[in-house]
């Protein structure tokens, strides 16, 4: 009697559970999916699922905060919301989207809100298509017809030419040193997203492509100015744009 009252279900050769009421002959018949233990064991696993999918969604959401942040000393310059801090020029083609700014091809270029001498920017894009286009503007002017009237651009294409530095409207031109195969080695396919650093201070200018340093310049004005994110034909995303401001150089 007291084995047919009392349930045991025996799991790797322990004896972890007692349900009173259950014959014991029952859960051997009907076997774990009608019988007690299959009861027992579903609501384990529910249970175990639901704390599960509760700490992976915490860990994804810790994840996303973090990702959110910027460094120590860096000052985020996009919310991810809006194009607060930044200002379209010449009918360029941005927006936000999902999080991130999109470039939809066009031209003009989208200025930041202040003027920065001496500093490293940090920033994430991607390609989503063939050979899309772009540039970063440091150091630039405000007006200009399609983009500043005097500026340095950091070429941003996926074509071989990434990483180039361009003068416009009288600058002073530096000398460029760029890695041809290094852009050929840390270069990613369309779609996927990619980092750039440019690190400007005094007359020196350092651009790294996915953690490599592509281009090093040296002889820039050094002199305040805009940073801009270019349209030239190219579909582009950006996001994490971050800023530190640095001493001025040597």
């Amino acid at each position: 009697m007291e084995e047919q009252n009392r349930a045991r279900i025996l799991l790797e050769g322990r004896d972890l559970f007692r349900y009173p009421g259950i014959p014991q002959r029952d859960v051997a018949e009907k076997g774990p999916a009608q019988s007690g233990e299959g009861l027992i064991m579903r609501k384990r696993w529910s249970a175990g699922g639901f704390v599960l999918a509760m700490l992976l969604t915490a860990a994804i959401r810790a994840d996303e905060t973090k990702a959110d942040q910027p460094e120590p000393g860096f000052t985020s310059l996009f919310n991810g919301k809006s194009l607060d801090g930044w200002h379209i020029m010449n009918n360029g083609q941005f927006s936000v989207k999902d999080g991130v700014i999109f470039l939809n091809k066009g031209r003009g270029w989208l200025r930041s809100d202040k003027e920065y001498k001496d500093f490293e920017l940090r920033l994430d894009f991607r390609f989503l298509n063939p050979r899309a286009d772009s540039g970063i503007f440091v150091r630039s002017s405000k007006e200009g017809k399609d983009w500043p009237a005097m500026n340095y651009q950091v070429q941003l294409i996926d074509a071989a030419s990434m990483g180039n530095l361009f003068v416009a409207g009288g600058l002073a031109k530096p000398k460029v040193i760029r890695d041809a195969e290094k852009v050929k080695k840390v270069m990613k396919p369309v779609g996927e997203w990619q980092s750039y650093v440019i690190i400007a201070q005094g007359p020196r200018l350092e651009v790294r492509l996915n953690g490599e340093v592509i281009t090093v310049a040296e002889g820039l004005a050094d002199q305040p100015g805009y940073l801009g994110l270019q349209g030239e034909g190219g579909q582009l995303e950006f996001k994490n744009i971050r800023l530190k401001e640095l001493k001025a150089g040597k």
